[in-house]
């Protein structure tokens, strides 16, 4: 055996031992948790919370993300439906990314020096705080406050918190080529778990929410079939940046089994949203490589020669007739665009407040000819950038949007470049835009994994900014 293999196995050694008792912990806990009456002893809670804290501060903090980056979306909202996935998931999404902020703040190193809008998120979840303090007060009474400050820390605070971690790393941060391989892994088993399901009906966490007749839809772990088509779409477009923009050889094999495996899965989530956004990131990628863009033109011939053949046969469908003809769905959600646009001139400046969409939604009168109205109302908000201009006005639209056009419209002068880091840029730049397009069919607030994808492409656009430009 060679020294060097000698380096690697005491390395690799290193680093399983930390992972191995997280999974130790968790397992242990959830099984004392799982098997006890539903109050559990607070001295063991304390026992186990140190014991967890223990091993997440012992483990490499690049090892700790990115491993928290592959488990995350396994244990979003369909884990909720069981007893141990529901403790699971709760310490998934709190433990691990506070760690990794203890461990960034304590770590030594140089970092990236902070411009204007790096000032802005922490800005839009003080802004947030405010608003819970000074409106919340039905939330609080009826959600509960442990409750309410969960959601506000696993929705929001926990993308703001992975925003500054990764852009602002201290000393060398996690590696390109490991975040990419990491997203398209992600991608790949939600993938894989989609197409599985659909013929069998069985995802991880046997979440039957979306299995109805007629109308069924994949949604893997993720319990949304929107959240899910956006993780693949994420995973999609960082293939085609590897494959179309140079990307490392190593990572090639990994594209092509994602766009292999993603492209079905996606069809497979029958959701309008990320199929769209998934198709104008990935049209973009392609027709602005120069060694795609032959290809991208005719993708695009192809797409639009095929929809004019086969129309009446996809017009006849039973997906295009369950899906893309539901005029009572499209009805419902005209109906909460005017009742958000009315919200929103009663109080464009600071909004209604915290959380506030579905409560105050009910005081505006709009006419719903098709539909009656309190039906069409039943439904809640399906435009993130509408909710945020209700519930916080255009003070707080403006203080979440800047950092992410100054950092897009930066990112985009620096892909002009000969960087050759070029291929991630655009992966990381595609990613924002599909997030971007899928939110205006969405309301973001009820999820976590899927607004911290955009906070993270955003904080790895801002990494690389930070690095001097190629001569």
């Amino acid at each position: 055996m060679s020294a060097e293999t000698v380096v690697r196995f005491g390395v690799a050694r290193e680093r399983l031992i930390p992972i191995a008792a997280v999974a130790v912990v968790s397992v242990a806990a959830a099984e004392s948790i799982a098997g006890m009456d539903t109050k559990v002893p607070k001295p063991l809670v304390a026992v186990l919370a140190l014991a967890g804290a223990a091993v997440l501060l012992s483990v490499d903090t690049v090892q700790l993300f990115l491993g928290w980056l592959f488990l995350a979306p396994l244990f979003q909202e369909s884990a909720s439906n069981s007893h141990i996935g529901h403790s699971l998931a709760l310490a998934v999404y709190t433990a691990p990314p506070l760690a990794i902020l203890v461990k960034h703040l304590a770590a030594q190193g140089s970092r990236p020096r902070a411009e204007w809008f790096d000032f802005f998120p922490a800005l839009y979840l003080l802004f947030l705080v405010i608003s819970l303090a000074g409106t919340g007060a039905a939330e609080l009474r009826t959600t509960g406050t442990f409750s309410t400050l969960r959601t506000l820390y696993q929705s929001v605070a926990i993308g703001i918190i992975v925003y500054y971690v990764v852009a602002f790393w201290r000393g060398r941060g996690p590696s390109l080529v490991s975040i990419a391989r990491v997203l398209m892994a992600v991608a790949v088993i939600q993938a894989a778990m989609a197409i599985v399901e659909a013929p069998t009906h069985w995802n991880l966490w046997h979440d039957t929410t979306w299995q109805r007749g007629g109308d069924f839809r994949s949604i893997a772990t993720l319990g949304n079939p929107a959240v899910t088509g956006a993780v693949i779409g994420v995973g999609i477009v960082v293939g085609l940046a590897v494959l179309c923009w140079r990307g490392p050889l190593e990572l090639r094999r990994l594209a092509i089994l994602m766009l292999l495996c993603g492209f079905p899965a996606l069809y497979l989530t029958k959701t309008r949203g990320p199929i769209l956004a998934t198709l104008v990131a990935a049209l973009l990628i392609l027709l602005f490589s120069a060694r795609s863009r032959l290809v991208g033109a005719g993708a695009v011939a192809l797409v639009a020669l095929l929809l004019v053949v086969f129309w009446p046969q996809i017009r006849n469908s039973s997906v295009y007739q369950s899906r893309f003809t539901q005029q009572q769905n499209i009805e419902a959600r005209l109906v909460l665009q005017e009742v958000s646009i009315k919200l929103i001139e009663q109080k464009p400046l600071l909004g209604w407040g915290y959380d506030s969409f579905d409560r105050v939604k009910y005081g505006v009168d709009v006419p719903s000819p098709q539909l009656p109205l309190s039906q069409a109302l039943q439904s809640t908000s399906h435009d993130t950038y509408l909710t945020i201009l209700v519930e916080y006005g255009a003070v707080g639209f403006a203080i979440f949007v800047v950092p992410w056009i100054a950092i897009f419209i930066r990112g985009l002068g620096r892909v002009r470049g000969a960087a050759p880091d070029r291929w991630f840029l655009v992966a990381m730049l595609g990613g924002v835009v599909l997030l971007a397009v899928n939110a205006a069919t969405l309301d973001y607030r009820f999820y976590s994994f899927v607004p911290m994808l955009g906070w993270l492409a955003l904080a790895l656009i801002r990494r690389r900014l930070a690095e001097p430009a190629p001569a």
